[in-house]
């Protein structure tokens, strides 16, 4: 639950990192992931990584807070699919 010092968007944006940081996380759902966050990030133009420690929490939930929740969310994941495959068909030719 979010308290005082943390909002919602840091806890999803530790469990992004966390998730893309598992050693068991399969590669295209990292992968996948990764390119949507780039495509979100260059939208808004927030530079989500931190050359330290990789992606940063803060910039991170400061990009998701920009993002509506529930459906609108679902359409950026939705967006997010396809141009994952766009780009990964685009990269095979």
């Amino acid at each position: 639950m979010p308290n005082k010092d943390n909002t919602g968007y840091e806890l999803v944006a530790q469990a992004t990192a966390d998730l893309i940081d598992f050693k068991q996380t399969p590669n295209v759902l990292s992968d996948s992931i990764l390119e949507t966050l780039i495509e979100m990030s260059a939208e808004s133009r927030v530079n989500i990584w931190h050359a330290e420690t990789g992606l940063s929490i803060a910039s991170l939930a400061a990009l998701y807070s920009m993002y509506e929740r529930g459906a609108g969310f679902r359409r950026v994941r939705l967006y997010g699919a396809y141009e994952a495959g766009r780009i990964h068909r685009t990269r095979k030719r």
